[in-house]
């Protein structure tokens, strides 16, 4: 009774044995565009989610050199395009695309690939690249939170979507940022293989996959914050300022700076608090740092303060938004 125990958890414990079984072709095979300013996770999530599944999974650069990725990790894909075997899953991560995304080999490559895949997957800012080579016309798509916006002004003819992880267009599958790559790409097993072999290798994994919801980044309350606020405020010459903190959820959120300027804190608050003036659709209340808006049937408040540091030229900037129901 001892031995079986001890059989059945390691039975347990083995990761995919099944689809890790010696000489077996795998079902779906999955290639992986990377470029140099890669983000790992973008690339690393997901292959871990489709070598869990049993894909095959194989790495692909423009010449088949080494790429650098975005946190200076050296990576050495499988082949190059010219190279490249045949796949049923093309995935375009993201992170540093401003080449990539002009880049005509890269774009001529998924614009070749794409058609005869039976998905096309991409991760952040890997949108942009599948937009860039005119994948996206017409389909629903998403990316990366802080970027959204500027992919719809960019390219008009996609229909962007800001409170999802991930967005099904058919074949084509776009996902939000970072680990969102995750979800979509278990959303991609589910497809190939059905649910509960997607939540089996989201079990596998120890990942709390919600196909039906969950986290959504576009969601939190600092979507609030005027982007316009630091276009409109007169920032000191010498000021250096390090995003400490920035934290929350769909109700409150705040963010804290690490301030280094010869400029004092209260006239920097005054600066800022003149941007916040200008802002659209923002009321100040009367002798405080401190405004309120209604946007989107809520009713949202701002609060700006500084809070003294190791000198005078050093001290912190914080911003708390705070949302409620009108």
């Amino acid at each position: 009774m001892i031995k079986l125990t001890y059989v059945l958890l390691g039975l347990l414990s083995c990761p995919a044995l099944a689809a890790h079984a010696p000489h077996t072709q795998p079902e779906v095979r999955v290639g992986i565009v990377l470029f140099d300013g890669v983000q790992i996770i973008d690339f690393a999530g997901p292959y871990e989610v489709f070598g869990a599944a049993g894909f095959g999974v194989v790495t692909l650069s423009h010449d088949g050199n080494p790429v650098t990725t975005a946190m200076g990790l050296t990576v050495t894909p499988d082949a190059g395009f010219a190279d490249a075997p045949p796949f049923d899953v093309l995935l375009v991560p993201g992170g540093d695309v401003h080449e990539a995304e002009r880049d005509p080999q890269v774009l001529s490559f998924i614009r070749a690939r794409a058609p005869s895949s039976r998905h096309v997957l991409s991760v952040c800012t890997g949108a942009f690249v599948l937009a860039g080579a005119g994948l996206l016309d017409g389909l629903e798509a998403t990316t990366f939170t802080p970027r959204i916006d500027e992919f719809a002004s960019r390219y008009p003819s996609v229909d962007v979507i800001k409170d999802v992880r991930w967005a099904d267009s058919g074949r084509i599958v776009t996902s939000a940022g970072l680990s969102s790559g995750l979800d979509a790409a278990l959303h991609i097993v589910a497809r190939a293989q059905g649910t509960e072999r997607a939540r089996s290798v989201a079990m596998h994994l120890e990942y709390d996959w919600k196909p039906d919801g969950g986290f959504v980044r576009s969601r939190m309350v600092d979507r609030y914050v005027p982007r316009s606020l630091e276009a409109a405020v007169d920032w000191p010459e010498d000021l250096v300022m390090h995003k400490d903190i920035s934290v929350g959820d769909e109700q409150q959120w705040r963010m804290r700076f690490d301030v280094t300027s010869a400029t004092p804190a209260d006239d920097l608050l005054q600066r800022i608090a003149a941007g916040m003036d200008r802002a659209p659709d923002w009321s100040r209340e009367p002798r405080a740092n401190r405004w309120t808006s209604h946007q989107e049937g809520r009713r949202v408040a701002l609060l700006l303060e500084t809070t003294p540091g190791t000198s005078a030229q050093d001290y912190q900037l914080e911003l708390r938004v705070h949302a409620e129901e009108d």
